[in-house]
């Protein structure tokens, strides 16, 4: 999310401050559970609102504060209670109705969603806001032309909203140089007064549309400058990841896991879908989700983060310690909760998957605490899964080694020595799937794939694309395509100017 989208949407991601007149005890009570809440320690700050709210406190900010920690737990349906009582105290607020939106589409109730979206530009048509998020919606579930037609609204409403360029040059297919966007993007980048984020939006997009119309020279010019100046943001040592990677695969060794007599979870509910980002882990999730039996759920950060708050000690920079050193029922406490919160998503499905990349840091635990999970690799060409990364402009930082080419190399040697230790400790839990064999021969691929996840061959899977599924990530215009192969060597076209990357990758 760039910090602009976060600034238009602070009062809703943040927790409130007091407005209405109360006691001054609880007003000094109230500022000290947000207060804990920007910190992050939310069960205090949960208590004190619940007991403030019990004590009759009819203060509009504790329903929308409670319902922030509701939401960021999964607990979807009680936010949203609250924050309808929240609407009770202040009728038509915009930024509660945006709040009610994103709960409803973070638990999969998408057309909810929209209609909260729509309410608000019905009563607020000019809000960039609020049209800008129901185009990534529309996007999201693969409404190519509406989200299209929104996003040209707002370029023409508000040029400088350079948020609208970025996102629709995704979904624009940029024919030759005479594209009217491409030239109004040109003119607005080459004024010079534009600020480090608005340069980076138009940056990126200016790659994809000169790599459309093939002239990889320029693409690679502004792709390039729209990484400087994302890597600007960061402090980023790719040491601490390598640190932490080696962390793992010291603690969980096949002998320390085997040690462990835990009452694990039995169900195969989960599908895991790891890899590197940009290795076709959207593209699996988006093939499975055609599937009658499967439920896509998309990146879910359940696992990791319950994770960090269970096992990884901040002491030690955020490492595990010896698994024996861990109580048991921590376990089997991270596989009930994984459970119960995927069944918040969508109570129906056989299985959920989870496609988050990084859960590849994950796979000792799942196994341990969920060894009946599925997990699927997915594995490509390590130079177009790099160079893929440094095309994008992610919208979250949990990508910070993405924006330098050495660092990318650097960082692909740790997963793929991890992955290598991981399929020497679980050899019968991670099948691996191979991109290009992928795209070469889709229906083979997929049949043993779906056998691969203890799913029966489905006609729908050959036909991913038409499946509805929400799709939030960078890949949502791929994945609506048919199964095509232009994206196999495309590294290719770039090779003069990767060579950071190759010599990388190379070494040793």
């Amino acid at each position: 999310m760039s910090r602009r989208r976060k600034k238009k949407e602070k009062k809703t991601t943040k927790p409130v401050k007091p407005k209405q007149a109360l006691s001054s005890q609880q007003q000094f009570r109230l500022q000290k559970a947000a207060q804990a809440q920007v910190a992050g320690h939310l069960p205090f700050a949960e208590a004190e609102y619940r007991q403030l709210i019990g004590e009759k406190a009819k203060a509009p900010q504790l329903f929308r504060n409670l319902a922030l920690i509701c939401d960021q737990t999964a607990r979807f349906e009680e936010a949203r209670m609250l924050w309808r009582k929240a609407l009770a105290f202040e009728p038509g607020n915009p930024d509660i109705v945006l709040a009610l939106a994103d709960s409803y589409q973070r638990s999969g109730k998408v057309e909810r969603a929209v209609t909260c979206y729509r309410k608000v530009l019905a009563g607020h048509p000019n809000s960039v806001v609020a049209r800008y998020l129901l185009a990534n919606l529309l996007k999201a579930q693969g409404k190519l032309d509406e989200a299209a037609d929104c996003y040209r609204q707002i370029m023409a409403r508000q040029p400088d909203y350079t948020q609208a360029h970025f996102t629709y040059s995704g979904i624009h297919k940029y024919r030759d140089r005479d594209d009217p966007h491409l030239t109004q993007m040109l003119e607005l980048y080459e004024k010079g007064n534009l600020q480090a984020e608005n340069r980076i939006h138009l940056a990126f997009a200016l790659a994809k549309a000169f790599e459309d119309i093939g002239d990889y020279p320029r693409a690679f010019g502004y792709m390039e400058t729209g990484n400087e100046l994302r890597r600007a943001e960061f402090h980023y040592d790719v040491g601490s990841d390598a640190e932490l990677f080696e962390n793992i695969i010291q603690t969980f060794s096949r002998e320390a896991i085997s040690k462990l007599q835990v009452n694990a979870q039995t169900s195969d509910r989960p599908i895991f879908i790891v890899g590197m980002p940009r290795s076709g882990t959207s593209l699996v999730e988006q093939i499975l989700s055609a599937h009658t039996e499967v439920f896509a759920a998309g990146e879910l950060d359940y696992m990791f983060s319950m994770a960090r708050e269970l096992f990884m000690d901040e002491a030690i920079h955020y490492h595990f310690r010896a698994l024996e050193t861990y109580p048991v029922e921590r376990f089997e406490t991270i596989g009930r909760a994984y459970l119960d919160r995927i069944e918040r998503l969508q109570g129906q499905a056989r299985h959920i998957t989870d496609k988050m990349p990084f859960n590849m840091m994950m796979l000792g635990l799942i196994r341990i605490a969920l060894p009946h999970a599925k997990i699927i690799h997915c594995v490509r060409d390590a130079r177009d899964t790099c160079l893929s990364i440094y095309k994008q402009n992610f919208t979250t930082q949990n990508y910070r080694f993405a924006y330098d080419l050495k660092t990318i190399g650097q960082f692909y040697k740790q997963y793929q020595k991890l992955m290598e230790h991981w399929q020497r400790v679980l050899p019968d839990m991670i099948y691996d799937i191979s991109y290009e064999a992928l795209t070469q021969d889709p229906e083979r691929e997929i049949r043993k794939l779906l056998s691969a996840c203890g799913l029966e061959f489905q006609s729908a899977c050959l036909n991913f694309e038409k499946s509805d599924n929400v799709v939030k990530t960078a890949s949502f215009y791929q994945v609506r395509q048919p199964m095509y192969t232009s994206s196999v060597r495309l590294w290719e076209k770039y090779r003069d100017y990767l060579q950071p990357l190759i010599a990388e990758l190379d070494a040793d």
